[in-house]
């Protein structure tokens, strides 16, 4: 297992505690810790909350993204030799039935190895997270998603239905194995928040891997700290990965329609929001410029 933890010390300790509880444990919890300046993760008390399951923090870059905490971590384990399945977890995410993990393991076996498997994810009030979906060429490319009946067991009560092929799986449960791809799967870390785990999905189906969906076992979230960061950085850097996306993956005419959308949006709001306009401005900005060289996959691989 693999969690990127950003200020998370409470969230992960909760996690600690379901872990524990699972009826199968992890062979690892890896925790990539993206705050190690700001709010250093407590070792001690994630040992303790942990239970005897084996727990290893691994230091990341002070305000890191997901990508680049996840590719720290696959990196990691190809160095300790691990060659096999990789769960992606949140911090603040839960696992309230105690057999979640055993229930993704009974899943897994037997399907490709070079599958991108993501699980049902529900909010807080039960309801189910977008947490796959289709792409679709036009404007309203992310319209198809996934639907709340699809959720649970089977009619005849059997644990989960046959796993559901669509274009991307959400990164906040996703299981993977990295070193099954070639070359071994990364997240590029151009995309500084959101929209890494659908770009990895879309560039890893067009090399010709699945990427499937499971019912079950479901995944709970409720919103943590590590989604505390400020408004303003937090709006710069969603726009800057969501434009990059756009370049990447929809037609250009899609592209001039969605910028030109965002470019008038942030104007007209200037005189009263100022500061969430040039931040989406710069976001825009530094996305419409050359790909960043230093977030390259090849960078990201060394």
């Amino acid at each position: 297992m693999l969690s990127v933890a950003y200020r998370s010390q409470p969230a992960l300790a909760a996690l600690a505690g379901d872990l524990a509880r699972q009826s199968l444990c992890p062979a690892l919890w890896l925790v990539v810790d993206n705050s190690p300046t700001s709010a250093p993760l407590r070792a001690a008390e994630l040992v303790a909350a942990c239970d005897g399951l084996e727990i290893q923090l691994l230091p990341g870059g002070e305000g890191e993204g997901f990508g680049a905490g996840c590719n720290r971590g696959f990196l990691h384990l190809n160095r300790l030799g691990w060659r096999g399945w990789v769960w992606l977890l949140n911090p603040d995410t839960t696992l309230p039935g105690g057999d979640e993990l055993e229930r993704l393991v009974d899943s897994l076996d037997g399907l490709p190895e070079r599958s991108v498997v993501g699980t049902a994810v529900l909010t807080p009030c039960g309801r189910l997270e977008p947490s796959g979906g289709w792409i679709d060429p036009g404007l309203n490319f992310r319209r198809r998603r996934l639907e709340e009946t699809e959720v649970g067991d089977s009619e005849d009560g059997r644990p989960g239905r046959a796993p559901l092929p669509l274009d991307w799986v959400s990164g906040c449960s996703l299981a993977l194995r990295p070193e099954a791809h070639s070359p071994p799967a990364r997240f590029d870390p151009a995309f500084p928040l959101y929209y890494e785990d659908m770009d990895l999905c879309l560039r890893l189906f067009q090399a010709g891997s699945p990427i499937l969906w499971l019912p079950a076992p479901v995944v709970g979230h409720r919103r943590g700290a590590g989604s505390d960061t400020p408004t303003e950085r937090r709006l710069r850097l969603s726009t800057e990965s969501y434009v990059r996306f756009l370049r990447r993956h929809l037609p250009a005419w899609v592209l001039v329609l969605r910028v030109l959308r965002l470019l008038l949006n942030a104007l007209l709001r200037l005189p009263l929001q100022p500061r969430l306009s040039l931040a989406a401005l710069r976001g825009l900005g530094a996305a419409c410029g050359p790909w960043p060289a230093e977030a390259s996959l090849e960078r990201s691989r060394a």
